[in-house]
């Protein structure tokens, strides 16, 4: 692989992603890019912190100090952990014994031959940190968390799939942010035309998930794509921003409204997080990796966010000035995150909050009309998907409603075979999931398998 010291070159084994080191006479920093450097500073960008900011509400106030203090010492505990794993992982092969043979001589003069022990050493191997750098709210706080700790991202990541990704802009700004700090090393933009995206991630997603769910896949395909990225730099361990949207309120619909029961808005918040699920550990598992979310350390964040935040610390209304691209006008808007909003001044503490599939870019691939024009082997005609989904709900007791659903289902049947789940039940026709008849739990109204919502046949009234 050539230096990174290189300009001008790619590194083949990345595959499609352009490895380019910046040479921009601008770039005098710390940090290494694989892309042209942008001089920010001199764009005169507009920022909201100031009008934001509820610096006049002592509750907001000591909320966002709390907020902060408590992510920073998270990420310290995160990355202590890393390296002290590592450290027990060195010690436990540095002890090693090997036979060794030595050539003596006996009292007499003569030469003997005899087995000797030896401990072995073995270079210590230090883990090397990386960052999804998505460019939203929740990874900007991580990273300015890291800059007050002195912590260093060998690699910083972030997947830019076809033209429309508002998270690179974001993203590239944050690095140039701390550009001199050295919180990273190098930035690297994952460049991927929608059609590389699928041919290089999409059956290796579903085998690792087990799953066809359209919007699961669709966003994994991104986090995939960036695990693989990682595991190609060497790195051991990467930091993601999953469990910050739970917590604070961060989807559009767990906004609630202003006049609705903040019991009732906790309630629903509160069993959301005893119940969240993510594919990122499995999917960092895939490529060698182990993930670790700062917003999920359970005492440090998970028990002091459900115990201490409300909806009015979270939520909002109509009122925060939020941006939805670096550089246009901000507008008047509900939203949520608002405590880890003011928490972090970071380029991305007013942006509008996009699912990993509209921030990346990759959205596309929801739609039919990409399936319908896309590079064989995943090209459906309009005819062909009708042909096949009426087959499917007929002899198999499936209903697909988008192609993207059928491609999905179609690769996830080449790998196991059919639809078998190692751990989960399928059940006979008329039972379980309304699209797959998968077994599902009494309360459970999403169905992982297929993604169909409501998920259940009948809808359970819970007291």
């Amino acid at each position: 692989m050539p230096s990174s010291e290189e300009p001008g070159t790619k590194e083949s084994a990345a595959g499609s992603r352009n490895t380019t080191t910046s040479t921009s006479a601008t770039n005098t920093s710390r940090l290494r890019t694989n892309y042209d450097w942008i001089d920010f500073d001199a764009l005169d960008l507009e920022w909201k912190h100031t009008d934001n900011t509820n610096n006049t509400n002592p509750r907001a106030v000591a909320m966002a100090a709390e907020c902060r203090r408590r992510l920073t010492a998270a990420t310290q505990q995160i990355v202590e952990r890393i390296h002290t794993l590592k450290e027990n992982e060195n010690e436990e092969v540095e002890g090693e014994e090997v036979e060794e043979d030595n050539d003596e001589k006996d009292d007499d003069g003569n030469h003997t031959t005899t087995k000797k022990m030896k401990k072995t050493k073995t270079k210590q191997k230090k883990p090397s940190i990386g960052l999804i750098l998505s460019g939203g709210v929740d990874t900007c706080a991580i990273l300015d968390a890291a800059v007050s700790l002195g912590i260093v991202f060998d690699v910083a990541i972030t997947c830019v799939i076809g033209t429309t990704s508002p998270d690179e802009l974001y993203a590239k700004y944050a690095a140039y942010k701390y550009r001199h700090t050295g919180v990273i090393q190098h930035h690297v933009v994952v460049r991927l035309t929608h059609a590389d995206l699928v041919e290089q991630y999409l059956p290796h997603t579903i085998r690792t998930l087990a799953v066809w769910d359209g919007m699961t896949i669709r966003n994994s395909l991104v986090i995939s794509a960036a695990f693989d990225t990682a595991a190609h730099y060497g790195v051991t361990d990467v930091l993601v921003g999953d469990g910050a949207d739970e917590l604070f309120g961060g989807y559009t619909f767990t906004w609630g409204t202003p006049d609705m029961d903040p019991t009732v808005w906790k309630q629903k918040r509160d069993k959301m997080c005893q119940n969240w699920t993510f594919a990122t550990p499995q999917l960092a598992a895939a490529y060698g990796i182990t993930a670790h979310g700062p917003f999920m350390e359970p005492t440090l964040m998970v028990d002091w966010a459900l115990q201490e935040t409300q909806r009015h610390d979270c939520i909002r209304d109509q009122t925060a000035a939020i941006q939805l691209l670096l550089g246009q006008p901000y507008a008047r808007s509900t939203t949520g995150k608002v405590l880890l909003r003011e928490a972090f001044v970071t380029g991305s503490s007013w942006r509008r909050k996009d699912p990993i599939e509209v921030g990346s870019g990759a959205t596309r691939i929801k739609n039919d009309t990409y399936w319908t024009t896309c590079p064989a082997p995943y090209t459906l005609s309009d005819a062909d998907f009708h042909t096949a989904i009426r087959q499917l709900q007929t002899e198999d007791h499936v209903t697909i409603k988008t192609k993207e659903n059928f491609i999905n289902l179609r690769i996830y049947r080449e790998i196991f075979h059919g639809l078998t789940h190692a751990e989960r039940r399928r059940l006979p026709p008329g039972q379980g999931c309304i699209d797959c008849c998968f077994e599902l739990q009494p309360t459970q109204m999403f169905c992982y398998m297929c993604g169909a919502y409501p998920a259940q046949r009948t809808v359970h009234v819970i007291e």
